[in-house]
């Protein structure tokens, strides 16, 4: 698809709420309600089966598994750090989050 193209196809999937509280695009078939409902009902806490907490999901070459730079990791969950973790403080903006290149 081309860029324009592309950009004509978000736009037009924005316009009709795709993407948005009401429709989001579910990943790997993955429905946040659904999940709550299976961890509440198993007693279990959620565990995503997309990124498991291994080290062969932190990434791979200088973050691979045999890596000196991941040897040690240790899994935690947020409430392990903090009393109250949150995920967003104040607000976001745009910039809050980047999307960066691993190992770099």
């Amino acid at each position: 698809m081309t860029s324009t193209a592309g950009r004509l196809a978000h736009q037009q999937k924005g316009e009709e709420g795709i993407g948005s509280n009401e429709r989001a695009v579910k990943f790997s078939n993955q429905e946040y309600q659904t999940l709550h409902q299976q961890c509440l009902m198993n007693g279990h806490l959620f565990e995503d089966n997309c990124f498991p907490a291994e080290s062969k999901s932190l990434g791979y070459n200088e973050l691979g598994p045999y890596s000196s730079k991941t040897r040690g990791v240790v899994w935690k969950r947020p409430k392990e750090l903090c009393s109250e973790p949150k995920f967003i403080d104040d607000g976001a903006t745009r910039t809050d989050i980047c999307q960066g290149a691993l190992g770099e």
